[in-house]
């Protein structure tokens, strides 16, 4: 099960944050924290002290940052931004377009959004997943009306995208493993 740290609060001098420099510090900064917090957790990205970033610093940090997240450099540990204006999200959602990737982003409501790009049948088992908040492949693959092969193959997308949470739960009766899949919000 993720735990959800105290977020990682960004700080800008009057509200911006800009260039490739300061986006390679953020990320610095952000790798040595998620390298902190205990393994399998999840840390909102904190924006409510940024009014305005550039797409160069967007970059820089947030394209790295889910690139590593979903390469597994960083085991279980994921993030999720929160709090930010429309500037920065329109910025983030340019930057993740541009690099086709993608990112949660939840509001101040509750509800989430997806930023960046993701085709309709992975983010329509994202949408489950989000709903259902955890489940193995086959619970899924029922919820979604499709085989598990079908299933899995979208659940270990979105696992590395970062999107969700994958757990090997041991093994099942004739062999093979059991993963279960988490919603990372």
């Amino acid at each position: 099960m993720l735990n959800q740290t105290s977020p990682f609060v960004f700080e800008a001098s009057n509200g911006i944050l800009s260039g490739r420099d300061r986006g390679e510090a953020l990320l610095f900064a952000l790798m040595d924290h998620l390298r902190d917090v205990d393994s399998d957790a999840v840390t909102p990205l904190n924006f409510s002290n940024v009014s305005f970033i550039d797409i160069s610093c967007a970059d820089e940090f947030l394209s790295k940052l889910l690139m590593r997240i979903g390469s597994g450099e960083l085991g279980n540990r994921f993030a999720f931004i929160e709090h930010a204006n429309d500037s920065v999200r329109e910025t983030f959602e340019a930057v993740l377009k541009l690099r086709d990737l993608a990112a949660l982003f939840k509001n101040d409501d509750g509800s989430i959004v997806v930023l960046g790009i993701l085709k309709t049948p992975i983010r329509e088992a994202l949408d489950v997943v989000l709903e259902k908040k955890k489940g193995t492949s086959s619970e899924f693959a029922e919820a979604l009306r499709k085989n598990i092969n079908i299933a899995c193959n979208r659940l270990n997308a979105l696992q590395k995208m970062g999107l969700v949470c994958r757990v090997r739960d041991g093994s099942v009766d004739g062999g093979g493993r059991q993963f279960y899949y988490e919603s990372i919000v």
